[in-house]
């Protein structure tokens, strides 16, 4: 048990060392925050902040943190008209 555990924990973070981790669950909380849960738009900036903290990628980091906080601020702004 404790092999495979091992296995995940270096499968995640050999994702984690360039970035594609945060891309991947920053990309998904983002499209599940417009279109379902507008509460992961939290998740999606977050995910935006620490690209670009960490692997220093602008463009995708603005895109993922732009994408999740519409969605967040579109969810807050309907609830606030009805």
């Amino acid at each position: 048990m404790s092999l495979s555990r091992d296995s995940v924990l270096n499968s995640v973070q050999a994702w984690n060392q360039d970035g594609r981790l945060y891309v991947a669950v920053g990309l998904t909380a983002a499209i599940l925050s417009l279109v379902f849960i507008p509460l992961l738009g939290l998740a999606a900036v977050y995910c935006g902040y620490k690209l670009y903290a960490t692997q220093e990628r602008t463009i995708l980091a603005l895109l993922l943190s732009g994408f999740g906080g519409f969605g967040f601020l579109w969810w807050i702004f309907y609830l606030s008209t009805l």
